[in-house]
């Protein structure tokens, strides 16, 4: 029986993880090098590595992997992809050390950086990840190039000058995309748009670039590898990072595999790995051209919203500017069809100018702020508040009814008046006047009348007593 017990008792949270761990990393390096065994056209060199990068991207892009467990499953995987395919051991142990030296010392580097340096959402991101790409590709090519004497006859600096190179482009061309991914979990239902739709929208970069890459196939030369260029920075200007990240990949990733499988002609030098080195090396400067381009951009376009939203949005409290609000609720209400009524709260806060002249403006600031929020909590996410000026707010609420309306109107003076302010030892307690206009016309009222209906009701309110909601 306590065998049995044993048995079926869980393993512990750390060891669950560590082994989830394991096998993630481990099966997906073992993916990884196989695929880079398959397309060597010439024995030991692989035309394409992509092992090492995916293993510094997933240790940097999930934490939760980089672990002694996950670091074994990397092991496991590449020792299995070589001997699998006959690798002889002594040299698969030392390549493999090589592999796991530079990813290592990549996510060492990485730990430090910022969250937007590392999505690559700053001009300067692309060139901290050439930096410490080239650092992790430098340390993997110092601890492996002496097997070049040993696999294919040549010397420590031949053998370092090609690993530092082939690290190089193969971490370039991979890291972009893991490092711009977007977070699956948070990725549906969160408004993301889907690559799909991306490319849907502008097509036309998308089809330049398939175009450049066929008549490279066709034309051929040196010149060749260089056509999609064009069309890649088109891609960086109107496409989000990730997708430049992801057609940069897919178009360096081709080069890499294509031109050393004769698919595409570029003639080849009497000095094979010289040739190679020079390609890749090449292959590498030419991915930071568009990722460079689509990082400019992405930060353009971070800082046109950060402006649009400063000038829509009250700097204290955070809800729509006057100017703003009456845009929008003026949208609403003409958008308004039969079977959305619209209404409209105007709010104004009760003896606020007390509130500045006993506490201070710094108070009364706050106190506006704290009322922005109790204000936020009783409506709907989709309901719009904004700013008029002073301590005078107004909402609209579409698709309700004039009971509904009433009803969160209510609510909302209930809830301020139960909230209060610490402030020096003391509290402060405030209460708001709300008057509501409701409409059902066919069309819908204008949004400055509903507006001047409301303010009709907020004054009868006031001159009632305050302190409470008032329909027009």
């Amino acid at each position: 029986m306590a065998a049995a017990q044993i048995k079926t008792q869980p393993l512990p949270v750390s060891v669950q993880q560590g082994v989830i761990a394991f096998f993630v990393v481990g099966v997906m390096i073992l993916m990884a090098s196989l695929f880079g065994i398959l397309t060597r056209p010439m024995g030991f060199l692989a035309a394409f590595w992509p092992a090492n990068a995916i293993l510094l991207g997933l240790m940097v892009c999930m934490p939760r992997l980089a672990n002694p467990w996950g670091w074994l499953g990397a092991l496991a995987g590449y020792l299995l992809a070589d001997f699998s395919t006959g690798g002889e051991i002594t040299v698969t142990f030392w390549l493999t050390f090589a592999n796991m030296a530079g990813a290592f010392t990549g996510y060492l580097l990485y730990r430090p950086m910022s969250g937007v340096d590392r999505r690559l959402g700053r001009p300067q991101s692309v060139l901290y990840l050439l930096a410490i790409c080239s650092a992790a590709a430098a340390v993997s090519a110092l601890a492996g190039a002496g097997a070049a004497g040993i696999v294919f006859d040549r010397g420590f600096l031949i053998g370092f000058e090609f690993w530092f190179v082939t690290e190089l482009v193969n971490s370039l061309v991979i890291l972009p995309v893991m490092l711009t991914a977007p977070d699956p979990t948070r990725f549906k239902g969160t408004g993301h748009t889907s690559f799909r739709a991306v490319i849907g929208a502008n097509w036309l970069p998308a089809a330049a670039l398939a175009a450049s890459l066929v008549a490279g196939v066709i034309v051929g030369g040196p010149g060749a590898i260089a056509f999609p260029v064009p069309a890649l920075l088109w891609c960086a200007l109107f496409y989000p990072m990730f997708v430049t990240a992801v057609m940069t990949s897919a178009f360096s990733a081709w080069l890499l595999i294509a031109i050393p499988l004769g698919f595409i002609d570029i003639g080849v030098s009497s000095n094979q790995l010289e040739w190679t080195s020079s390609l890749r090396l090449g292959v590498a400067l030419m991915a930071l051209g568009p990722l460079t381009v689509a990082a400019i951009n992405s930060a353009r376009a971070e800082l046109m919203n950060r402006l649009a939203y400063v000038a829509d949005h009250c700097s204290l409290t955070g809800v729509l500017s006057r100017r703003a609000f009456i845009d929008f609720g003026s949208k609403v209400v003409a958008g308004a069809d039969c079977t959305r009524p619209v209404a409209v709260l105007m709010l104004d806060i009760d003896h606020f100018k007390s509130v500045n002249d006993r506490y201070g403006h710094a108070a009364g600031d706050r106190v506006l702020t704290a009322f922005a929020d109790v204000v936020a909590e009783a409506v709907r996410s989709r309901d719009v508040i904004g700013r008029l000026g002073g301590e005078e707010f107004a909402i609209v609420l579409s698709g309700v009814t004039e009971a509904h309306a009433k009803q969160v109107a209510e609510r909302i003076v209930e809830a301020v008046e139960a909230g209060r302010l610490p402030e020096d030892g003391q509290s402060i307690g405030v209460t708001v006047s709300i008057g509501v206009a409701h409409s059902t016309r066919r069309p819908a009222s204008r949004f400055e009348d509903l507006l001047a209906v409301a303010d009709e009701a907020l004054y009868r309110a006031k001159k009632a007593g305050r302190n409470r909601a008032i329909m027009a």
